[in-house]
């Protein structure tokens, strides 16, 4: 079973998924850079990630989602619940999340590992989203 592994930093924004303020959705994209496993650059230099976020009253937050490479698709799930916090800088808030990687498409079909995600999301809805992933595909 291949191990692959990357680092990324992902850009883009989040907004409301309904009117009660429990469900965000992300979407943003990450240029490839060169180092990186070769087969997660086949046909692109970009991911893209689309997520759902269900916070709840106390600042943690469950997530589910995709990252798109040009070889195929993670689908994830959270580990646990993640969290997010004030910063020192009054207009960013700073989070963490461990995702589970649940499979996919293309070479990411049967894949299983972790992406531990560091992220912060300032006043104008802005998420830049720093990825560590290792990821176990047949």
């Amino acid at each position: 079973m291949p191990e692959l592994r990357y680092q990324l930093t992902f850009a883009g924004k989040v907004a409301p998924g309904d009117d009660m303020g429990t469900q965000m959705t992300i979407e943003a994209t990450a240029p490839i850079p060169a180092g990186v496993d070769d087969v997660l650059r086949q046909n692109g230099s970009s991911a893209s990630m689309s997520a759902t976020v269900e916070t709840d009253e106390y600042g943690g937050f469950t997530e589910s989602g995709e990252i798109a490479f040009g070889a195929g698709t993670i689908l994830y799930s959270t580990r646990g619940e993640g969290f997010i916090e004030e910063t020192v800088e009054p207009d960013i808030q700073q989070g963490c999340i461990i995702r589970q990687i649940d499979g996919g498409s293309g070479i990411f079909e049967d894949a299983t590992g972790y992406i531990v995600s560091t992220f912060t999301v300032d006043e104008d809805a802005n998420f830049r989203d720093s990825q560590s992933a290792v990821i176990f595909t047949l």
